[in-house]
């Protein structure tokens, strides 16, 4: 049987996107290294930046450039993965709808991302796509997935800072013991470094992938798996980046 054509377009628009994060990572990264801060500050507003059509604030441009130098990292790594995140989740919300509105499932979950997450972790369980290093992989993918949930969930509700549901909020992956970030007992603040964010990008990918085939498998009778590798495709940045 044919794939589904608009399960195939939700996740092809959410591997777009999240293939853009991974190059806006990537290119920024780049470009803050091989950057000169004379030439950063003589860019920069000189004496205050307008944050509403009407307000402005006074600042120091040298201010600004001393923490970008010292927290480039961490704020990149968080942006980065704030949007990674944001992209799967919408994938998913309409992966469900999709299913649904065709009634191949007859509920959905709860209407928020950790329901629609554990739902996900219960359908690719049964999934035995990819090589036997892939399909291993899956538990290991779950967890990474629910650890970027939570972490998503400090920048957007605790302003970055450890707190106690973050370690009480986890989804149980079968067999294994979650996430958890080293920082949260020194009660510090959450800080990844780019290797972080390309683990979690990475997983978020796969599993993303993994979700598409087993749908497709499951749901619609497709047995001929979907991988980019084997079709030998390049990377369209422009589609990726602008949508075209």
């Amino acid at each position: 049987m044919p794939r589904d054509k608009k399960i195939k377009e939700i996740f092809e628009i959410a591997d777009d996107g999240i293939q853009g994060v991974l190059g806006y990572f990537l290119y920024v990264s780049a470009c803050k290294n091989t950057s000169h801060t004379n030439l950063i500050k003589s860019i920069l507003p000189p004496r205050k930046i307008y944050h509403t059509h009407e307000w402005d604030r006074f600042y120091r441009p040298q201010d600004l450039i001393d923490q970008m130098e010292s927290l480039f990292e961490p704020y990149h790594t968080r942006i980065c993965l704030i949007s990674t995140v944001s992209l799967f989740e919408v994938a998913i919300k309409n992966f469900i709808k999709r299913l649904f509105d065709t009634k191949k499932i007859k509920t959905k979950p709860k209407d928020n991302y950790k329901r629609r997450l554990e739902w996900v972790f219960s359908e690719v369980k049964h999934s035995n796509y990819g090589t036997p290093a892939m399909i291993a992989r899956i538990p290991k993918l779950c967890l990474q997935l629910d650890h970027g949930r939570r972490i998503r969930n400090l920048w957007m509700h605790n302003n970055g800072l450890f707190e106690k549901h973050y370690k009480t909020d986890c989804l149980k992956v079968k067999m294994h013991s979650p996430i958890i970030d080293s920082a949260y007992k020194n009660k510090q603040p959450v800080i990844l470094k780019s290797k972080d964010f390309i683990n979690m990008y990475r997983s978020h990918l796969e599993l993303l992938h993994q979700m598409h085939n087993q749908i497709q498998k499951e749901y619609f009778g497709q047995k001929k798996s979907y991988s980019y590798k084997a079709m030998e495709k390049t990377i369209e940045w422009k589609r990726l980046l602008v949508g075209k």
